[in-house]
């Protein structure tokens, strides 16, 4: 009976994915880690649909807010999109070289340039002369940029991206998670759509009533189910509250 335990547990240990240096994921505009709402989105660099959804989920963010919202993507290169593993790298050394600043830019110029970088007739090599060539138009050095976009640890790093997403049961892109549960979201959704998920998640978590009354003075719903009553003279700002 033991040995068939042990047999058993032996695929459970050799399945083991190796744990990554930092958390994984690239977080948005400094997404706070204690926001009620995490927004995780799985994407493929050369995949149409995550082309389509990426602007969109930056807009839910940006709605929410840092301090509400927490939107990191992950990506998941899939064997059949050419080249997109080469460009993941290339998206880590974008991200380390610009202390994250600019890794949405440079997600988003590789979407606009998504036919080039897809084109399966390309070599290594040219893959990479053409991401240098993007990377020094938006102001990163070409020698820094080549080097840590062939690094072996940066491929290391994506491996283990890659392997982290299987774990989690990702098989396709985009795949969309809030607080770590799957959600069956469409690619073509607007920000309104996204809002019918997010709202009541963060009513939940706020515990505020919509019908607070502010008779005689301004009405402020800064957040999701969030009110405050304006003073004369303060405005109602978005993701703030009443200030003057």
């Amino acid at each position: 009976m033991l040995c068939k335990i042990i047999l058993c547990l032996l695929p459970v240990a050799f399945a083991q994915v190796p744990i990554p240096h930092r958390p994984l994921g690239f977080v948005y505009k400094w997404g706070n880690a204690s926001a009620p709402v995490d927004l995780d989105v799985y994407l493929d660099n050369l995949c149409p649909d995550s082309a389509e959804t990426f602007p969109t989920i930056q807009k839910v963010a940006d709605y929410y807010g840092p301090k509400q919202l927490r939107l990191r993507i992950h990506l998941f290169p899939l064997p059949y999109h050419h080249n997109s593993f080469l460009i993941a790298m290339g998206t880590r050394a974008v991200d380390q070289l610009t202390k994250t600043n600019m890794t949405y830019t440079w997600v988003q110029q590789i979407y606009n340039n998504i036919v080039k970088f897809s084109d399966v007739t390309l070599t290594q090599a040219q893959v990479v002369t053409k991401m240098t060539e993007l990377a020094k138009s938006m102001g990163m050095l070409e020698t820094e940029f080549m080097k840590l976009a062939t690094d072996e640890m940066v491929n290391e790093d994506c491996r283990i991206a890659w392997k982290y997403a299987c774990s989690r049961g990702v098989t396709g892109t985009p795949t969309f998670m809030i607080n770590d549960v799957v959600v069956a979201a469409d690619p073509a959704w607007t920000v309104s759509e996204w809002n019918k998920v997010v709202d009541p998640l963060l009513k939940k978590s706020l515990g505020v009533s919509r019908t607070r009354d502010c008779t005689g003075k301004k009405r402020c719903e800064y957040l999701p189910g969030k009110i405050e009553c304006c003073k004369p003279g303060e405005a109602c700002i978005p993701n703030v509250g009443c200030r003057c």
